[in-house]
């Protein structure tokens, strides 16, 4: 659709039969408007004068979406480009204007956005739900846990050799039951779009701690140039506990157990170092460390070999890296690189 408009008045000067179909106006009724500006709907007039003040400063627009307003009062979206036609003297005599016709494609716009908006939804009502299910399962895996553990204080001494037995298996298999659940957990979420949001570092270390059962003895330490910052939050939770889980549950010797965290601010993104002193990997394992239901240590450990696969999907998802270096009975250090974003402020 082609438009003149006089740049002085604002009347149309010139139109093309498309315009004229298109709007509903007969081109009499369009030359005797009083300006362009009643074409116009009322959504669209604060982007006109935007436009306008774009169109004086360059002397050209191009590809502007606005909202006409047919003869009927309908709407009619648009792809609007201006030039300005000068003299000689690069005096602008008129205004000449293209309108596209762009009102499937907006249709098409707004269905995808309506769409997303109710997958964003539902991913929201089944994180949710997930979390509901996974804390019921959870809360009596862990009343078990800490019952079987005042037994053991309280009559540990009184119990026959086939009963202590049967109580640690109890453990193990309560202990393999709750980091099945974490598994799932995470292998749910981590497909979800997460809302970036402001990341403790050491409130979510100590709620780590509290989920890896840390043993008595086993010590955690974090160095960090920032406390806090905006990031996918559950997500960098649920690889900082994999990653801590595996160091925790594949070393040799708990009471020297030790794991250290260092987290360094890098602008738009952050490096993450997590280093333990456990066994290390074995040279011809190094190769498969990232993929599902590899175990790389004895049978006896606890898992099924989810921890690193899920640890490395969420950080392929949200666009890191991570590496590792290992050296058999020295340990084992991650690097990973982590996304963070502006509007970073401490958490009081």
């Amino acid at each position: 659709m082609f438009v003149s408009v006089n740049a002085l008045t604002e009347k149309i000067i010139e139109c093309n039969q498309a315009l004229i179909d298109t709007l509903g106006y007969t081109k009499e009724e369009l030359l005797n408007l009083d300006s362009i500006a009643e074409l116009y709907h009322p959504e669209s007039l604060s982007i006109r004068d935007a436009i306008i003040q774009e169109y004086r400063q360059k002397g050209v627009v191009k590809d502007k979406e606005v909202i006409l307003r047919k003869k009927t009062g309908e709407k009619l979206y648009v792809s609007f480009s201006v030039t300005a036609v000068k003299d000689k003297e690069g005096k602008i005599l008129y205004s000449r204007g293209i309108w596209r016709d762009i009102s499937r494609l907006i249709e098409k716009r707004q269905k995808l956005n309506k769409l997303n908006e109710t997958l964003k939804a539902k991913n929201e009502q089944q994180a949710t739900l997930f979390h509901i299910l996974s804390h019921d399962i959870q809360s009596p895996i862990r009343t078990v846990e800490h019952l079987s553990q005042w037994i053991l204080e309280d009559k540990g001494n009184n119990l026959t050799a086939t009963s202590l037995e049967n109580l640690s298996m109890l453990r193990v298999v309560n202990k393999q039951s709750y980091r099945l659940t974490q598994d799932l957990v995470s292998l749910f979420i981590n497909d979800l779009r997460e809302v970036p949001s402001i990341f403790n570092l050491s409130r979510t270390m100590e709620t780590i701690k509290r989920r890896v059962f840390l043993p008595d003895g086993f010590k955690i330490t974090i160095l960090s140039s920032i406390t806090s910052f905006k990031t996918f939050n559950f997500l960098l939770t649920e690889v900082l506990y994999n990653l801590i889980s595996n160091a925790v549950k594949h070393h040799h010797n708990f009471q020297e157990g030790e794991i250290k965290v260092e987290v360094e601010d890098q602008g738009k993104q952050i490096l993450i170092k997590i280093g333990d002193n456990g066994p290390g990997i074995i040279e011809n394992l190094k190769k498969d460390i990232f993929e599902p239901l590899k175990k790389f240590h004895a049978d006896n450990v606890e898992g099924y070999g989810m921890g690193l696969a899920i640890v490395k999907k969420i950080i392929d998802q949200v666009g890191g890296k991570v590496d590792f270096a290992s050296m058999v009975g020295k340990g084992t250090t991650f690097k990973l690189l982590w996304p963070i974003f502006e509007d970073t402020q401490e958490i009081k």
